[in-house]
């Protein structure tokens, strides 16, 4: 999906378009509404989550929650030294 604004009378993108859509490609603009999902929307989302995460290798989890850790860590050590606390 494209997200774009309305400004000044015209549709201003919000990213690039992708590459394979060639010149001249008919689009179909809709209105966004934002809306909160519904509970059956959650549960399906979380359904389709978790079949997804089904086969991950333990180990990778491991090695990824390690890695959220220290990057966690750095982002705090940085924030701390441009606030003059250490």
């Amino acid at each position: 999906m494209i997200h774009a604004v309305v400004r000044d009378g015209g549709i201003r993108l919000a990213e690039p378009l992708p590459a394979d859509w060639p010149e001249g490609q008919p689009l179909q603009i809709d209105k966004y509404e934002e809306r909160e999902p519904t509970a059956d929307e959650i549960k399906r989302d979380f359904a389709l989550l978790n079949d997804l995460c089904a086969d991950n290798d333990r180990a990778d989890e491991e090695l990824l929650e390690r890695a959220l850790q220290e990057a966690d860590r750095i982002a705090k050590d940085q924030v701390r030294r441009e606030m003059g606390l250490s």
